[in-house]
């Protein structure tokens, strides 16, 4: 199941899935950069090439009050979304 699919800019795009045994996927776009087994709350680092040079992502997710999923996105080290 797909949790959030963001647009970091026109070219980039981060999906974050979780399937129903409990294994989270980050998809850089469209390709596999992350995964992590267990309930939803884990850190997920990955780098990528962008614009002829290395560019690190911090992917969050968390369980939230009432039942809900946050998400935190860094990019480089700057927020791009925080719930």
């Amino acid at each position: 199941m797909r949790y959030l699919t963001y647009f970091v800019n026109d070219h980039t795009r981060l999906d974050i899935s979780n399937a129903m045994l409990g294994e989270e996927k980050i998809y850089y776009n469209g390709a596999l950069v992350s995964r992590k087994k267990g309930l939803p709350g884990h850190t997920h680092n990955f780098s990528v090439w962008e614009d002829n040079k290395e560019t690190s992502y911090r992917v969050i997710t968390e369980i939230k009050w009432p039942f809900r999923i946050g998400f935190d996105i860094f990019r480089n080290g700057k927020a791009l979304l925080l719930s």
